[in-house]
């Protein structure tokens, strides 16, 4: 069976999928152990009902209240304080957060995560020394030495003790992986006390050693201290050198936009506080925990944005990480607080439009879409994407259109990118114009090192269309072979062994691919073909009347012979013909080459 959409949603289990994971290295109580404790009659329980409905629904600040309204009215659970002030603090309510870690810790709750929630507000508050106390209660030796020392070092800068907030960074320069770290806050900290000369020395430490990383936000800090000392041409060529080993230039070639647009003795510090020098240092955590707990991330993320609320890599960060939890409303809402000048608006806007189409709200993506397109006429993921909702949405010839512009301004990188070929060749073989359709297709099929994808498409078409036997049996085999879980993949694989005339081996196949495609037509029609042959004929007729009802790959549906069957039954496939010998061979050859 073809493939119709080429992006796939990856839905990722997170913390907010169960209200087990925001027990942070805590004991965690049963459900039910928490439902005993409140009577049925009482207004504490309805409240916690409540906030258990909408922590389930995902709708986080609404679980929050009620939580909240469940303690002022009567309920008293430790259990119940964590949840509160961990899921106030992933909202960005951070002052009420803090109100509640201050409770819980009264309750012994002594989590990491609370001295962190308590830290953060006392410094918000100046209350430093409150603040560095926080840290010094956390007992866990790796956050205590290896994350505490970076909060302290601006807790320190805020009391005005520079060469205590300095000393606290030295544990960072033992670590070859920890170097940028330890160059980049230095250099913040001597900027912030107006040392411009050792501020200089630090960035360009990072700048002038290949082996160290810059990120996107380290350049942006780095150049708009360039602009504040009178050297826009260091800033310029910082970006310019940066955009030429790094693939995403929009946001990069936007960044040296406003820099050149910027007028002289104009650019105000993007650290002008202690404050929000702490949230870069609490955002430089996250990023470190974001590729493998999202949980954790989130926490440290909010903490940032609640120090530093202009900081937009954290912003579109922490909607990114809404987004990768499936909480598409909330990172919508997210997006749309970069502002227009961000560098990132375009990118924000253009995670907007994805999600839109991911969710198949067609018509708001493609207003969005155009919206950019005029702004960004030769932008190569607007043309892209456009071509993508055209062809979900069977408009073909607006697809060809979008994706052969998409070519034609494509980056050198991203030119050999099979998918545009991919899905190029899709819509020229539902736009009827096979020729180009195969033509592309095999160009994808070169470049993409022969994708399974590509492999049971091709393969697929030319079956249907009866052409080629030997090249796309051998195809759909191949794409079996490289991806046997896929069940596009096994519907295509069971239905070339039903066409061979292998009926029990194409049985075995189908169920299995119905199993892991159940709404999906197309499958129950080909499944209800085996059926029929091997005499199975209620179920034959039950999986076409499925198919009738069915919306996946519907249009890909002959409905008027499915009536034909449910009146007649199947006829008995012709088998095609096809060099078995050679199809042997040249898998043997394929399984050896492995």
């Amino acid at each position: 069976m073809k493939t119709k959409y080429i992006i796939a949603i990856l839905i990722s289990v997170g913390i907010f999928n169960s209200c087990s994971g925001l027990f942070i290295n805590r004991h965690i109580t049963e459900q039910t152990q928490s439902l005993r404790a409140y009577p049925i009659h009482s207004t504490k329980y309805g409240a916690y009902l409540a906030a258990r409905v909408a922590h389930i629904r995902q709708n986080y600040n609404l679980a929050a209240d009620y939580y909240v309204k469940a303690i002022k009215e009567g309920a008293d659970d430790a259990d119940l304080l964590n949840r509160i002030y961990l899921l106030l603090t992933t909202q960005g309510r951070i002052d009420e957060a803090a109100e509640y870690a201050k409770k819980a810790i009264k309750e012994d709750d002594n989590s990491n995560f609370i001295h962190f929630v308590i830290m953060a507000n006392e410094a918000k508050n100046k209350n430093y020394d409150k603040a560095i106390k926080s840290i010094d209660n956390i007992k866990d030796e790796m956050y205590q030495k290896s994350i505490g020392p970076l909060f302290k070092a601006w807790l320190y800068a805020a009391k005005n003790e520079k060469q205590k907030a300095l000393e606290q960074l030295e544990v960072f320069k033992k670590d070859e992986a920890l170097l940028s770290f330890y160059y980049m806050h230095r250099g913040m900290i001597h900027d912030y006390f107006n040392d411009t000369k050792s501020a200089q020395t630090d960035f360009e430490a990072i700048i002038l050693d290949d082996d160290l990383e810059i990120s996107f936000r380290s350049l942006q800090i780095i150049t708009n201290f360039y602009l504040r000392n009178n050297q826009p041409q260091k800033a310029q060529n910082l970006i310019k050198t940066f955009a030429g080993y790094n693939t995403n230039t929009k946001v990069l070639s936007t960044l040296l936009e406003n820099i050149q647009k910027i007028e002289k003795n104009r650019t105000l510090p993007l650290i002008d506080t202690p404050e929000k020098g702490l949230g870069e240092a609490i955002f430089n955590i996250a990023v470190i925990f974001r590729d493998f707990q999202t949980d954790i991330a989130q926490i440290f993320t909010a903490l940032a944005l609640y120090l530093n609320p202009e900081n937009d890599v954290a912003l579109i960060s922490s909607a990114d990480l809404s987004e990768s939890n499936n909480r598409f409303t909330e990172a919508i809402k997210q997006y749309n607080k970069l502002s227009i000048s961000s560098p990132l608006h375009y990118m924000a806007h253009l995670k907007i439009s994805t999600i839109l189409m991911n969710n198949q709200q067609f018509d708001e993506s493609v207003q969005i879409l155009k919206n950019m397109l005029k702004t960004y006429p030769d932008d190569y993921n607007i043309l892209f994407n456009l071509g993508e909702i055209n062809r979900m949405t069977d408009n073909n010839k607006d697809a060809i259109t979008y994706y052969n512009k998409a070519l034609d301004v494509a980056p050198k990188s991203t030119a050999a990118d099979w998918t545009v070929y991919y899905a190029l060749g899709m819509a020229y073989e539902r736009n009827n114009q096979w020729n180009e359709a195969e033509n592309v297709l095999k160009k994808a099929l070169s470049i993409s090192n022969r994708h399974p994808f590509i492999l049971n498409y091709l393969g697929y078409v030319w079956l249907e269309n009866n052409q080629n036997y030997n090249e796309a049996l051998y195809m759909i085999f191949e794409a079996y072979q490289q991806n046997p879980e896929n069940g596009h993949i096994m519907d295509s694989m069971g239905w070339a062994l039903y066409r061979m005339g292998k009926f029990d081996d194409a049985l075995n196949v189908l169920e299995k691919a119905a199993e892991y495609l159940p709404a999906n037509a197309v499958v129950c029609d080909h499944l209800g073909d085996v059926y029929w042959q091997v005499g199975r004929k209620n179920e034959a007729k039950y999986q076409w009347q499925h198919a009738l009802t069915l919306k996946e790959d519907t249009e890909l549906l002959n409905k008027e012979l499915i009536k034909e069957k449910l009146k007649n039954g199947a006829p008995q496939p012709i088998s095609i013909i096809y060099n078995e010998s050679l199809l042997v061979e040249r898998l043997k050859m394929l399984s050896s080459s492995e």
